[in-house]
This record gives structure tokens, sequence and C-alpha cells, in this order.
């Protein structure tokens, strides 16, 4: 890569990218504690961004000092609400760029060199030694370094002693600079093409997600922030159809073999028939009608592919608008029918020119003595029937919203069309997630969200000790929000309705200088 320096990181979109928590799929920051905390340091430059990658690591998360951790005060300092103050005055020069924070393995090396007098041989073996966390390796360090800051005299041993167990605690697992900035400059230009090149960005994350063993949730949560960017995802349809992931204009759509079912050779023989089909009427399947669909392609799939299309809206484009229900109920009407009549039908559509479904059986209902398709007497009432079953359904065959999301979530894993909020009452919202993701700050702010993940946490320390906190993953029709956080306190008065899947209206607040939304109200929808 040679020198990173050389290269121009001064991108203001990049930049903003991070300020806003908007990293999923960015290289090292994709996570939640990832996002969160790249939203809390907003880091502008290579150095901050290195840091950032260092400091989410246990050694300063897990290094508590005053009561907050050293990340916190890194960002606390970072952002002038705090003074920066250092150990020893005599680790200025070593801690000043990092706030006076330890952040590096170099830096503990650097600092042993001064303090104790260590050589470039000794302070890697420190940096060996707390990286092992060997107790007996350690005393045997400790020891050599209070002897050296004896004779080099910077501090005194109190303070060499405060040093040493600083230096251990924070950085039993912290990174070296130069493992930190490779990161830092890949990260950047991951973040780049997501700032400027969203859809191919997304494009490229949801093939490497779909590699992974159990790849939807991971789809999921893509797809839920690409609407950050302004991309909606799609179910392929016979307008937009491909093997994998494809993007267009915006929109990022599903591939054929991207539904459950129809995975592998079973993918590759659907597609296989669209091709023939095409073949065989002279166009493209986008340019089929409805009847064509029915007649001419259905019955060279199996059952279980041509269902698996339509429950997942692949035939929603023909004029008409045919429903995903009306497809299925159509073509179990079709199914009834015996290989023969079927035959017969798809042998004259061309000739006869029906326009719809009712016309194609009422010539097939007369038997072949009479000049229709059926073979005997009692198949021509079969027939009969069915069609007064197309002209009176049963039931009605509009798509239901809840019902979408069942289907799309069983194929695809997710649900793409809707999501699980849009089947609720949302009038009680004054925000969207979308908002809050975007750094809206206030009180009272109330959101009408989906529960997509919940995780308890025990508190082990303070006034709390022993309690039960949440961490919540929540989703309206604007995004995901991850940073949303249950207090104990609240977390007791509303336990038994806090559960995965379920909709509700959550009412809190964002800290000025937080990007967490705290929860300090839940209502029932």
């Amino acid at each position: 890569m040679g020198n990173y320096m050389s290269h121009d990181y001064t991108d203001k979109k990049t930049w903003e990218l991070f300020e806003e928590g908007k990293t999923k799929g960015v290289f090292q920051l994709e996570s939640n504690l990832g996002k969160a905390w790249s939203k809390k340091l907003a880091p502008n430059n290579i150095e901050e961004l290195s840091a950032l990658i260092a400091i989410i690591r246990p050694g300063c998360l897990k290094a508590y000092v005053d009561g907050k951790s050293m990340t916190q005060h890194f960002i606390d300092r970072k952002h002038g609400r705090e003074e920066v103050t250092f150990l020893h005055e005599s680790l200025e020069e070593i801690l000043a760029p990092t706030y006076g924070v330890l952040v590096y393995q170099e830096q503990s090396m650097r600092i042993a060199q001064k303090i104790a007098g260590f050589n470039l041989e000794e302070a890697d073996e420190l940096r060996k030694a707390i990286g092992k966390k060997k107790a007996d390796l350690m005393a045997k360090v400790k020891k050599k370094f209070i002897a050296g800051a004896k004779k080099v005299k910077v501090v005194n041993k109190e303070e060499a002693e405060e040093i040493f167990g600083w230096i251990q605690a924070s950085s039993r697992y912290a990174f070296n600079k130069s493992h930190s900035i490779s990161y830092a400059v890949c990260s950047y230009w991951s973040a780049y093409e997501k700032a400027h090149t969203p859809e191919e960005f997304f494009l490229a994350y949801l093939y490497y997600a779909n590699e992974k063993q159990d790849p939807h949730q991971e789809i999921y949560e893509l797809i839920s922030e690409a609407k950050l960017f302004d991309i909606e995802a799609r179910t392929p349809s016979v307008s937009n159809y491909e093997d994998k992931f494809n993007a267009k204009k915006n929109k990022i759509y599903f591939g054929i073999k991207d539904i459950k079912s129809l995975t592998g050779k079973t993918g590759d023989k659907v597609l296989e028939t669209i091709k023939i089909s095409e073949e065989e009427l002279g166009k493209k399947l986008s340019k089929f009608n409805w009847l064509e669909i029915l007649l001419c392609f259905s019955s060279k799939i199996s059952s279980t592919a041509f269902k698996a299309l339509a429950s997942i809206g692949f035939f929603r484009d023909f004029n008409g608008k045919i429903s995903r229900n009306k497809a299925l109920y159509d073509y179990d009407i079709y199914r009834t029918l015996t290989k023969a009549e079927q035959t017969w039908l798809a042998k004259n559509y061309s000739e006869k020119k029906w326009k719809n479904f009712t016309e194609a059986l009422i010539d097939l209902a007369p038997t072949k003595k009479e000049g229709g398709g059926t073979s005997k007497q009692d198949r021509k009432q079969i027939v009969l029937n069915e069609i007064q079953l197309l002209k009176d359904p049963p039931y009605s065959l509009e798509d239901d919203g809840t019902w979408i999301i069942e289907q799309e979530t069983r194929l695809l894993g997710c649900p793409v069309t809707l999501n699980r909020i849009d089947t609720a009452d949302t009038s009680a919202a004054n925000t969207t997630c979308k908002d809050i993701v975007n750094g809206k700050k206030g009180k009272n702010m109330c959101v009408v969200a989906n529960i997509q993940r919940l995780a308890d946490y025990k508190i082990t320390k303070g006034e709390s000790k022993g309690e039960t906190m949440s961490f919540l993953t929540i989703e309206d029709d604007s995004c995901i929000l991850d940073s949303v956080i249950i207090f104990p306190k609240t977390k007791k008065k509303y336990k038994y309705i806090l559960y995965e899947g379920n909709n509700l209206v959550f009412c809190g607040n964002v800290q000025k200088n937080d990007a967490s939304f705290i929860v300090e109200k839940i209502h029932e929808l």
C-alpha cells in the first residue's frame, strides 16, 4: 500500500459516515459496538480512526478510572468534555497524541524505556508478557521494571508501581499502532466506497453475507441499513430476475437462487425454463401475460418452485397486478387438471387467444368428442366446477400484510416488501429510527417499532449490582436502530412485553453527548 499518508483522507462525505455511525459493513466497525463508538468519537482523520479501532478492544473498554472506561475518557477528552491529564508528567510526550490514554502497545514500550530504562528488546519482552497474561512472567518483568525505575529516577517507587499496573491493565488486549493504522486505512476506504457508491457497496456485501452459514439476519440488517442511503430492497420479479443479488436504479433485487427452496440445481432449472419459455413465445418474460405464465411456463417447473415464486411476488408486475394469493389460487386450480388437459391448453393457447383463465377453461370443458379438451363427461363437470371457483372464490384473494411478511421470511430469511411494523398503528410516533440514527437529540421522543433483538445484561458493579438492563435492536419502516438501552427500573416495569418480534411504542430521550436512545416508557399498541 506504500506510505498511507501519501493518500488523501479528507473526504467529507466519508467522515460524516463515521460521525453518523453508519458503519454496517465497514471494515472493523460493522458491529453494533463499532457503530455506537464511531458515532460517539466522530473521527475526522486517520489517526483518530486508528485510535477508535484500538479503543473499542477490551484493553481500553475494561480499564476503568474514576468510574469510566478509558474508551470513554478518550472520547470525552477528544470532545473537550474532560480535561486531558497524565498519570505522570513524564508521560505527556508519549501520551499527548491519544489525550493521555494508553492506546497502543508501542506506547507501553516507550514508557518502559523512559521510566525504567528498558532497551527495545526488554520493552518488547514487557509487551509479550502482558499479552501472554502469565502471572510468573509478569512478576519477573515487574521486578525488572521497578528496579529500572529506581536507577533512572524519573519517578519514585510508588509511581513506578502505579504506572506498571496501569500498563498491565490497559495493554492486556491492546493493538500495536502499525496494525491499527493499517486497519484504519482499510476502514476508511471501505467507508469511502459506502459513502460514494452505496449501491455497489451493499451489493458486494450481500454477496459476502450470503456465503455465511446463517446469513439471513445479516442480510436483513444490510437491507435495512440500505434504506438510510435511499436504496430499496426488492424481491425478484418477471421484470427483474437474475440468479443472485443484483442492483438497478437505487434498488437491490434478490436473485432467483436467493430463494430458500430454489438454491442450487432447482434454481438453475427455473432460470433454464424461463429461457426456454422465452424462446418458445418469442418474447421476454416481462412481456408474458398471466395466462401465458400459467399455461406455457408453470407446467415446466416443480410445484414447489412455482409456489415459491408466487409467494414472494415474482408475478406482481403483470398488467392488472396479479396478487400473490390470486397467482397461487389460479395455479391450484390449474393443478387439478390432468396432464392431457394441461397439454391441450398449452397447445391451443396461440390459436384460441383466450383473454383469461376462465375463457380457457370454458373451451376446455367440452369433452374431446364435443370439440373440447377433456376426455370424459365426468371430467367436464370437474372443469365446470373449477370455472365456478374462478368466478366466485370462497375466500379473499387480496394479499394480507402479515401473510406477505410470513412468506418472505420463510423463503428469503427476512421480510423485504414490508417489515413487521407495517401492520401496526404508528400514529403514536413523533419520530423515527432514521431520525435518531441521523443524529436527532431530545426528550419525549416516541418511536413505534418492532423488537429485532433483545439482550439482557446483569449489572455487576455499583448501586444496581445484580439487576438486569436490556440492550435492544428495534426497527420501524425507516431503518434499524441498534443503540437502544433500557435501564433496570424501566426493565422491571415492562419486562412482560419485552420480547423479540413485539411491536411497541418506545418513548425516551437521546442526550446531547450520547448516541443511545434511552427508553423511559413503553406502550403496547
